[in-house]
């Protein structure tokens, strides 16, 4: 029998950022044997504010075989013409892993064979209620489970 001690831990774990790479530079085995990429080779970080991050990585199976799936949302809040610029020629496609980096760790999702998609919607009400944003939607499956490395 194991026993598992369901404690919280002594401190708060938070998202901090999000690198995004291109899958291309993240190889199926190095994902699968947890090594990072290179970051000199990140094209894009976002900075977060850790409460407004909606994260859903859940683990499933299908017809015998488990796969990750990952659902990432969080706003861009620098509604400036150029970031939405940016956005909208960086994004709207699929081929880009990602790492999302905690004040503790880093977690790798996605790699060159399972690329995932990043979506850039438009989520202003124009309605001067000052709830305007964009939404950054990163999402895709992977049968490599996620790969976390300590800072």
């Amino acid at each position: 029998m194991e026993e598992f001690k369901n404690q919280s831990e002594s401190f708060f774990r938070e998202v901090r950022s999000i690198e995004i790479y291109r899958a291309l530079d993240v190889s199926y085995i190095n994902a699968f044997n947890g090594v990072f990429p290179d970051p000199i080779k990140v094209l894009y970080v976002f900075h977060l504010l850790p409460e407004t991050l909606s994260r859903s990585i859940l683990s499933k199976r299908r017809l015998g075989n488990d796969f990750t799936a990952v659902d990432i949302n969080f706003p861009l809040l620098d509604l400036s013409s150029d970031n939405i610029k940016k956005c909208e020629e960086y994004f709207n496609r699929k081929g880009f892993a990602i790492i999302e980096v905690t004040n503790v760790d880093k977690i790798l999702y996605g790699n060159s064979r399972e690329s995932l998609k990043i979506d850039f919607i438009d989520n202003r009400l124009n309605n001067n209620s000052g709830d305007d944003e964009y939404t950054i939607a990163i999402s895709g499956e992977t049968i490599i489970k996620p790969k976390i490395t300590n800072l």
